[in-house]
């Protein structure tokens, strides 16, 4: 019998018998008229305020989780930081929006902070929002010993209840202005120690959600201290090691006692004061309490001309102080953050109430939520477990139940051809039913001996799809149009090229989802891309898997599940994504039939707690709605690519990478970067570093972008993947691979591509005089007959700051006539792109604060180009002590030769090597001797003219003529605030420096201190 038949389910689908309507009313006075007359900002802050400065508890985790997803950015602000920090924030009128882990902290801010805080939320609307922390340490007021006051001069006083008189009920207020996701007037009228709160995957210091986790880690911790048992008297000391990491079920208990003992309800100081706060949500309290104050209810049975009425108190969760005390509207919750599972819908509720009036929202939720549910792995459960014909006739039933109130819900089959009726008798019926009813679904493809691409080759992989189509064409199946999904989304991401490729040549897929981008949790940050025409959509968990499939063996049984669908992760990932697309398997079907049983549970949560309606809708126009809340994932969008991390950080991702990709042999990616910009050096670098036996750059081509890589800033090169770019470097045993693209600078997708792949390399950025870079640039345009470049001097490029001053200049050009086959537009669109590349890259401030956005500065190494032109022996001594490496290479005494003395080491063999630089007078850097320098390719050439030198290719250190450059007023004006702006970066950020440097001065190149 089927447990959740008898006892779990209710007559009528998709309701709950304790949650009901309420007629019970409550006072909502207004907030005062404010001044909305500024601009909206664009892009909120809300500023956090957490309880702890050792670590971020679970309570702030799920705050900033809720801030996050609803897309707005969050600032975690420790206590000890208040003090240092909260100044300069209010300074610069950065936050919209602040919300305290305690509450209790903001009350007893010292005087003059708290002033500074109010002074500046009541000037720029800025509300609060707060929770209870430690509410034992308020004092009791004289009168009774159930009320307590968080401030003297504040109008709300905190009574707290003891186990044998918990609060009943939980209601949320029908009049409350700041409910909108949340349906006012509905109750559950259970206790509300009764009313466990869910337990999330990401919680781990409760110790009443160890017992609910799905990892096998508490089973696995008692059959290991079973087994060590026996050996005891070897290893002392470890039993007790392995208690500390058994949650007791006494401390389970002490855990629960404490959650129902911390309950706490608010009432008014005095009756005039009920019309200073709005109830949002509120409980039926004990009735057998004697003073006024403890009476003193907030919502009542009938109100009338001579006031409200009602035979039983009640006294709020959740209200709002509507601003009539200072000016600032607050709303104050009365239990902690994961004390009831309310919190994340009604402060998802709160904060859209406070930013919608001074915010425009990125993310804006609305009212309506698409579902769609895929069945994986059709045929391909193991024997015992997969579906019979009475499981299929029940699958159907359900379809027709929820197409009630889900008009057209249609079930997605994801089938393996191979594994067909390789169940048991029973089973095999059940497959044969499938196929016999295959027109009441949709299909899908995974493929056909349900094998992981990324194991396989592409050839092979077009193989197993084919294969899979025959299957589909011979049984009939009602494909659904343009869709797939991978077994385990191998290869969809990290991707797997080849996928993609099939993929089009046999089922011209264009959609398909993965639950793994970037990560599997936290499901908030699960994002979609597009990728070879393919538009990939972030695939939701349900919570059941294909080892899930009897309520007697599922990790914390039923309350577990139930709790995911009462506001646990399934509640929230349907609150925060208008578009859902959800995963369940084969066996989630069968056997107790959980995918169903939490499914109608969510939908019967949603239904009595929420004003969303759940709609469904084909996948091409989930896709449309999809993009709508995420325009950069549409393919038009730079933005659109995914961006790469290491598939070796992560175990899921590993799982699914390339066998020999994540191997000591087979993960080659850098260790550093020169980032550039471009004509500052950057070439020169890369060779003179390509001849130390440790550094090894990548492979070189011998076609544009040749020495480059360009992976970072090129959308083409980019799509290749992670498995080309590791592919371009050598061998990580034979030394530290480093790479150069002067294009990765001046892109912002660039440094947040490389910090996801790379976070801790090491980034090189050289800093030339931006005027003669400027000038260089344009001279380089000259010499490859850039027509802007030959039609217009230095001087008008640089004014050229404006597409409407390049058009001017463009037409005003004495060399363009009517007659002209130029045409003026395309001529200032050239002139403006010249100047924007002539001085965009000097702004280097600007830059460099992106990439400090991604690295630490610790990571940067800064160099003077004019140094590196001049003394390349000291750059390069440097260079060798940022990147750590055990043999250093002598390159001083440019004009003689020095000698690199023999190093022992278990990983090379003690050799000598000579290395001479002999500056060439046609060039701007030094030639070496002693080549020739395998590792630097074709960028060191020999020099014919003087036996024995190797210098940079022609093509590389013209020497341009700089002589005029104090004339180009206009251009030395344009880098002043730009270079002022670079000098107190480098005082404000501890960048790397070497052992020899003794001031932070030493940072600052030799033009910069020439300008000051």
């Amino acid at each position: 019998m089927l447990l959740y038949r008898t006892n779990l389910m209710v007559e009528q689908p998709f309701s709950l018998p304790y949650i009901l309507a309420h007629n019970l009313i409550t006072i909502a006075p207004s907030s005062p008229p404010k001044n909305y007359s500024f601009v909206k900002t664009h892009h909120p802050l809300v500023l956090v305020v957490t309880a702890s400065d050792k670590q971020i508890s679970d309570d702030a985790k799920l705050i900033t989780s809720v801030v996050r997803s609803l897309r707005i950015s969050v600032f975690p602000l420790l206590p000890q930081l208040v003090f240092t920090q909260l100044h300069q924030l209010i300074s610069s009128k950065s936050f919209q929006l602040v919300i305290f882990e305690d509450i209790l902290m903001y009350f007893k801010l010292p005087v003059k902070i708290k002033s500074v805080l109010d002074e500046y939320c009541k000037s720029n609307n800025v509300n609060i929002i707060g929770f209870p922390k430690n509410l034992n340490t308020l004092k009791n007021l004289p009168s009774s010993e159930n009320l307590s006051e968080m401030d003297p001069t504040f109008p709300l006083l905190v009574k707290r209840f003891t186990r044998g008189s918990p609060p009943q009920g939980f209601y949320l207020s029908r009049e409350s202005d700041v409910l909108y996701l949340a349906k006012g007037g509905q109750v559950d009228t259970r206790p509300l120690v009764d009313q466990a709160p869910p337990c999330r995957d990401w919680q781990r210091t409760s110790p009443r959600c160890f017992q609910h986790r799905r990892e096998v880690y508490p089973q696995l911790l008692a059959e290991t201290a079973s087994y060590i048992s026996h050996f005891s008297y070897l290893l002392p000391g470890f039993d007790s090691v392995l208690r500390r990491s058994h949650i007791p079920e006494d401390l389970i208990k002490i855990e629960e006692q404490r959650l129902a003992q911390s309950f706490s309800t608010f009432v008014p100081r005095e009756s005039i004061d009920s019309a200073l706060f709005q109830t949002i949500a509120f409980s039926k309290v004990y009735p057998g309490y004697k003073t006024d104050v403890e009476q003193r209810s907030c919502a009542f049975d009938d109100c009338g001309i001579d006031g409200c009425f009602g035979d039983d108190v009640y006294q709020a969760l959740v209200l709002k102080d509507v601003g009539k005390i200072d000016g600032i509207e607050r709303i104050l919750f009365a239990f902690e953050p994961l004390q009831h599972w309310s919190t994340t819908l009604l402060l998802s509720d709160a904060i859209w109430h406070f930013l919608k009036d001074i915010a425009v929202l990125e993310y804006e939720l609305g009212l309506v939520r698409y579902i769609h549910i895929d069945i994986d792995d059709v045929f391909v459960a193991p024997a015992g477990t997969r579906m019979t014909s009475s499981d299929v006739k029940h699958l159907i039933e359900t379809q027709d139940r929820w197409r009630q109130f889900i008009p057209g819900f249609t079930f997605h089959m994801g089938f393996a051809g191979s594994s067909f009726k390789r169940g048991n008798p029973q089973e095999q019926l059940g497959d044969e039913a499938l196929i016999e009813n295959r027109h009441q679904f949709k299909w899908f493809c995974h493929t056909f001996s349900h094998a992981q691409p990324h194991a396989l080759s592409e050839a092979e992989v077009t193989q197993q799809l084919e294969l899979n189509k025959a299957f589909a064409e011979e049984k009939d199946l009602p494909i659904a149009p343009g869709y797939s999904v991978a077994p385990h989304h191998s290869g969809v991401y990290p991707v797997a090229p080849h996928l993609y490729r099939a993929w089009k040549a046999v089922w011209n897929i264009n959609v398909t989802t993965t639950e793994g981008y970037p990560y599997l949790f936290p499901a908030s940050s699960r994002r979609g891309f597009n990728y070879m025409g393919i538009q990939v959509l972030p695939r939701q968990v349900s919570g059941v898997y294909t080892t899930t499939t009897q309520l007697a063996t599922y990790p914390g049984g039923v309350s577990k599940l139930d709790g995911m669908a009462f506001g646990g992760d399934l509640f929230d990932t349907s609150l925060f994504r208008p578009v859902n697309l959800y995963m369940t398997h084969f066996g989630n079907y069968a056997q107790d039939r959980l995918a169903i049983y939490v499914f109608e549970r969510l939908f019967a949560f949603i239904k009595a707690w929420t004003r969303l309606e759940i709609r469904w809708a084909p996948l091409w126009l989930l896709v449309e709605k999809h993009l709508k809340y995420n325009p950069l994932e549409r393919p038009q969008s730079p933005f659109s690519l995914p961006i790469y991390s290491d598939p070796c950080v992560d175990p899921r991702h590993e799982a699914i990478w390339f066998p020999s990709g994540c191997t000591p042999e087979g993960r080659r990616l850098p260790k550093a970067v020169i980032v550039g910009p471009q004509k500052t050096g950057t070439t020169a670098l890369l060779a003179f570093m390509a001849m130390h036996p440790q550094l090894q750059p990548n492979k070189f081509e011998t076609h544009s972008p040749f020495e480059e890589i360009q992976f970072f800033s090129d959308n083409n090169i980019y799509s290749k993947g992670v498995a080309f770019y590791n592919d371009q470097f050598l061998n990580p045993s034979t030394g530290l691979n480093f790479e150069k693209s002067a294009t990765y600078f001046e892109s912002p997708l660039a440094a947040q591509r490389m910090a996801t792949l790379l976070p801790h390399a090491k980034v090189i950025v050289l800093l030339r005089d931006p005027l003669q870079r400027a000038l260089s640039w344009y001279q380089h345009q000259r010499a490859h007959n850039i027509q802007a470049a030959l039609r217009f001097t230095f001087d008008e490029v640089i004014k050229a700051s404006t597409p409407a001053v390049a058009k001017f200049l463009a037409s005003a050009s004495n060399g363009l006539s009517r007659e002209s086959s130029v045409n003026v537009t395309q001529l200032a669109n050239q002139l403006h792109r010249l100047h924007s590349k002539c001085v965009e890259p000097g702004r280097y401030a600007t830059h460099l604060r992106q990439w400090l956005h991604y690295y630490r500065a610790n990571q940067i190494l800064l160099i003077d180009a004019d140094r590196l032109e001049a003394k390349p022996a000291e750059v390069l001594r440097d260079v060798q002590e940022f990147l750590n490496t055990s043999v250093h290479v002598n390159y001083s005494l440019l004009l003689s030769a020095v000698c690199l003395m023999p190093v022992s080491s278990r990983s090379l063999q003690s050799h000598m090597t000579w290395v001479d630089f002999r500056r060439n007078p046609s060039k701007g850097y030094f030639c070496a001797t002693g080549g020739p320098y395998l590792k630097a390719g074709r960028l060191l050439k020999p020099n014919h003219e003087i036996p024995g030198q190797w210098c940079l290719s022609a093509d590389k250190g013209r020497v341009y003529n700089h002589s005029a450059i104090d004339n180009f007023t206009s251009a030395k004006v344009l880098f002043e605030e730009p270079n002022h702006d670079l000098a107190n970066l480098l005082l404000q950020y501890p960048f790397w420096r070497s052992s020899r440097s003794t001031s932070v001065k030493d940072l600052f190149p030799r033009w910069l201190n020439s300008h000051f």
